[in-house]
């Protein structure tokens, strides 16, 4: 690694013997880059492609574990040290950052004059805005504010051959070419890297508040999920978790023991949030208990639905998420009766936006790897069968190997592939990592 200690001095080079903490699960990087600009960022991945070494890119590492195992040697590329807000325009609506800025700094910057983003990945101390992007992960309120890909107007990417590119622009009014950000964004890391990123931004919520209501049975609860949903006082979110779920939630007093708990979280001007949550609270009045939070403990729910597949204080064994349209909201809850290695998953479902994980928390790896893997993949299929999917985001590493975290490849793969070819025909980038072994 003598040239890249040349190319960005040894303070910006890790070896071997330094790299624990960018492993990603058995697999160990050669060494570490970490790169304190766009510029640095292409000499990197020029060196790379020039020498056919792999390059594995690195947020905060909340999502390290999401993907297939890494299909042969190379180097992470930390882009921690691109941290940076390079223009903020609050008449404009606009901001424009650096991909190696936590999320929680940015939120930080915005709040000083009353704006957001909405993006709230798991872990926003931790979670960067490049990686948020890269995974595609969206948080608890998405039912309202939608995708980070929907707040995105522009980005600067680097290529695998190291060459710097620009798509979107700097404005919220921009229709300029084929929307490459939509490309980029959810892809990984496998097309290129992302260095920067101009958001559209919004007027931050000055209230929060939540109704939590706990039901008999899983039937009574998605009905009256439905109900709400079709209110013109529905929720900027609404959630639906199985009991063992609501166990895990690091938040304070709710209704437990009575079944599965519906979380209602509402954002917005003081007024409209009473209002909405007295309306919600009347609809909800045929569960056995209900109960209304607001201020900080409703911030602090709604934080923890967003940290809850990946909250450190209680780690999963096994995590898949379930990609699913609302309709299919009583089928996701029926799967709690699943049963891997003698136990039955916690459930959080979106009931607004669709979806949800099912999760483990007892070691799940004292089941044979063989039968494990196709426990994953029967569930995989049983979701494609329903039209939606499974991806495996947590599971051990024996069992990973033998199975592909994403599920069957989707109908557009051969298209995929092409572009994968198109953009990084050696493979540097994440190989293996993606659908389909991209």
């Amino acid at each position: 690694m003598v040239e890249l200690d040349e190319l960005l001095g040894a303070s910006g080079v890790l070896g071997s013997d330094q790299v624990g903490d960018y492993a990603i699960g058995p697999f160990v990087p050669m060494a570490a880059a970490r790169p304190a600009d766009t510029q640095e960022v292409s000499l990197v991945l020029e060196w790379a492609h020039r020498n056919n070494v792999a390059i594995y890119p690195v947020g905060g590492g909340t999502l390290k574990h999401l993907g297939n195992p890494p299909t042969r040697p190379g180097i992470a590329l930390d882009m921690s040290r691109l941290n940076g807000m390079l223009d903020f325009q609050p008449a404009d609506l606009t901001v424009h950052v650096q991909a190696g800025m936590t999320v929680e700094d940015l939120d930080s910057a915005l709040a000083q004059d009353a704006k957001y983003v909405p993006l709230a990945p798991p872990l926003p101390g931790r979670a960067t805005v490049g990686g948020t992007l890269a995974t595609g992960i969206s948080g608890p309120l998405r039912s309202t504010y939608g995708l980070p890909r929907d707040w995105l107007i522009g980005m600067t990417v680097v290529g695998p051959d190291g060459t710097i590119s620009k798509c979107g622009g700097q404005v919220v009014k921009n229709v300029t070419g084929y929307d490459l950000n939509r490309l980029y964004t959810g892809s990984l890391g496998t097309l290129a890297v992302i260095t920067d990123a101009t958001f559209k931004i919004t007027p931050a919520p000055i209230a929060w508040a939540a109704v939590v209501a706990a039901f008999e049975s899983n039937q009574s609860a998605v009905s009256a999920c439905h109900y709400l949903l079709a209110q013109p006082y529905a929720p900027h979110a609404l959630h639906l978790l199985n009991p063992d779920a609501v166990r895990h939630l690091d938040v304070g007093q709710l209704p437990t023991g009575y079944g599965p708990a519906a979380l209602a979280v509402v954002a917005g001007r003081p007024a409209s949030v009473k209002r909405r949550t007295e309306d919600i609270a009347l609809a909800w009045l045929g569960s056995a208990s209900t109960l209304r939070i607001e201020g900080g403990e409703a911030i602090q729910l709604t934080e923890s639905l967003a940290d809850f597949p990946v909250n450190p204080i209680h780690p999963t064994s096994l995590c898949i998420r379930i990609n699913a349209q609302p309709s299919a909201l009583e089928q996701l809850m029926a799967m709690e009766t699943t049963e891997i290695a003698g136990a039955h998953p916690a459930i959080l479902a979106d009931a607004g936006f669709g979806g949800g994980r099912l999760i483990w928390w007892n070691d799940v790896s004292q089941e044979d790897p063989v039968q494990l893997a196709q426990h994953l993949r029967d569930i995989q299929a049983d979701a494609v069968a329903s039209g939606g999917s499974a991806i495996v985001e947590t599971c051990p590493p024996e069992t990973k190997a033998l199975v592909d975290v994403w599920g069957p490849d989707p109908s557009g793969m051969d298209i995929m592939r092409r572009i994968k070819r198109q953009f990084d025909p050696r493979g540097v980038l994440n190989p293996g990592r993606f659908v389909g072994g991209l």
